[in-house]
């Protein structure tokens, strides 16, 4: 063949692959309830399909030839503005938004080989669909992590915590469990009652066990059930690191202004902005901002103790802000990372705290509310899928490698049901742990999740349990993850430093629901 022929033949056949990867699918064709086809110039004389009634529904059922992640898009306009739209992508949920007739982009979602169904309902009524493209998804963005924490002072604890989870990031999952009630554990972390729910269910304790901080200040801290409760969880803090374990600190943090006991909006006028200047500095004489700091350090100082006993944990301050419960959230984004760094830097800076593992509890479009890459080294969202409902919950994994830009590990800091490692591991959204919230204080939560896909997860050598870690934290070694030309290897180890995997890397949901807390 001559060599214009064969450019000519591979151009057409790069076209012709290009075309038939792609889906469209038209709205007329889909099936329909309480809505109508209609004729608009804005589609070129073309049918579209307008939803007019709070109950009509779109769906449309197609068949793929092959699996894998592709992006969604859809065309239509909103009728009299802007609008909402749900959207349910194989039982996946999002929203998106339309205005003028333009094609928006909805998501990216993972699809199965063969029969798959998209179902368009109104967030708005009063809207057009056109039609729905998909495109197949090439992911360009490499995770590029570093390998050392942000503190460049951090205790060889906390580095070696930080290791761990590196090296396993992206091929195993830590198992966890928040921690409510606190009258039974005596110190052992085994024989907590959430502990022993999860082992009731499948036969192995979580690796990670949260902590909540949310007695340790306040205008009530000095009572002695909140002192006791304090105390108790630092204690079975101290007993999970002995066992090889994750402790991991959450701080509802309430309102430091004393004029409440709250954390939630709902419950106190505490404004961060109180205690700062017009300029939009700290006011350092003000009581509220000395009170801040007089919170700040009682948290650093239990961190200090486990400092000083050579134990590293994991902190999420200030979480589910952008969601706007909580106090820290309410004023947007601007103060609250004014707050974040304000803790970070009395912490670290002032205090000399260097055994924590900074999270940032990011939420859907947080994008305006990072605090700094410099401020932590872990991203993570907080999911409470329906009961039973195992997904992976990748588009939010997704979100948040685009939102940091591949640069941080991801985690799911809370959780109603758990993610199936399987669906995780197919899905390419294998969190660096996940963690139900607490079935004690009448949570339930550990419940939510069967005990078959229970014991199916925590049997499973993808996910990390208490039992695998039982040589103790003093038995891992660190080791580096050098770059390669054209990934970073990961190198995949348990905590006796066996090398399991070494291979290159390839390349927010955030939903309220009422927590039960002692008060």
């Amino acid at each position: 063949m001559k060599p214009q022929l064969l450019f000519i033949a591979i151009f057409l056949c790069t076209l012709c692959n290009s075309v038939s990867a792609q889906v469209k699918l038209e709205a007329e064709s889909a099936q329909r309830s309480n809505c109508t086809i209609v004729t608009n110039n804005k589609y070129s004389g073309q049918k579209a399909v307008q939803m007019t009634e709070d109950n009509g529904r779109l769906t449309f059922t197609f068949n793929l030839d092959e699996r894998g992640k592709y992006t969604v898009f859809a065309a239509g306009d909103g009728i009299g503005g802007a609008k909402y739209v749900n959207c349910s992508v194989n039982g996946t949920s999002c929203s998106f938004q339309l205005n003028n007739y333009a094609e928006v982009e909805v998501g990216t979602f993972f699809f199965q080989q063969g029969s798959n169904t998209i179902v368009i309902t109104p967030n708005w009524t009063w809207y057009n669909i056109d039609y729905l493209r998909l495109q197949p998804y090439t992911d360009t963005l490499t995770f590029d992590i570093s390998e050392s924490p942000i503190d460049a002072q951090a205790t060889d604890a906390a580095r070696t915590m930080y290791a761990f989870l590196l090296n396993n990031f992206g091929k195993r999952s830590i198992s966890g469990i928040m921690t409510g009630d606190m009258a039974t554990a005596n110190g052992n972390v085994t024989q907590h009652a959430d502990m022993k729910a999860v082992y009731a269910m499948s036969g192995k304790y979580p690796a990670l066990v949260g902590f909540d901080f949310m007695n340790a200040t306040g205008k009530e801290a000095s009572n002695s059930w909140n002192q006791s409760y304090t105390n108790s969880s630092m204690q079975l803090a101290k007993d999970t690191y002995r066992r090889g374990g994750f402790p991991a600190f959450t701080w509802h943090w309430r309102d430091p202004s004393r004029g409440s006991n709250e954390f939630y909006t709902s419950g106190t006028n505490m404004k961060i902005s109180n205690a700062l200047k017009s300029d939009g500095s700290w006011n350092t004489s003000s009581s509220l901002y000395k009170n801040i700091i007089k919170d700040i350090d009682a948290i650093a100082d239990r961190f200090l103790e486990l400092q000083r006993a050579g134990m590293a944990c994991i902190f999420r301050p200030l979480h589910e802000a952008s969601g706007g419960w909580f106090w820290w959230g309410r004023e947007g984004a601007e103060p609250f990372k004014k707050l974040y760094r304000l803790v970070y830097d009395e912490m670290v800076n002032v205090k000399g705290v260097h055994n924590v593992i900074w999270v940032w509890n990011a939420g859907d479009n947080d994008t305006d509310w990072n605090p700094g890459e410099e401020y932590f080294d872990i991203v993570s969202a907080d999911i409470y899928n329906a009961d039973f409902d195992y997904s992976s919950n990748y588009p939010s994994f997704d979100h948040l490698k685009k939102l940091t830009n591949g640069k941080k590990i991801i985690a799911l800091s809370e959780n109603g049901p758990i993610p199936d490692i399987q669906a995780c591991v197919d899905e390419d959204a294998v969190w660096s742990w996940w963690m139900p919230w607490y079935q004690t204080w009448n949570g339930n939560f550990v419940n939510k999740t069967s005990k078959d896909e229970w014991t199916k997860c925590m049997n499973d050598s993808r996910v990390v349990t208490l039992d695998d870690l039982s040589s103790g934290w003093a038995a891992y070694a660190s080791i580096s993850t050098p770059a390669a030309s054209s990934a970073t290897r990961r190198i995949i180890t348990d905590l006796n430093g066996r090398i399991l995997s070494e291979e290159p890397q390839h390349g927010f949901y955030i939903i309220n629901r009422k927590k039960c807390f002692r008060k």
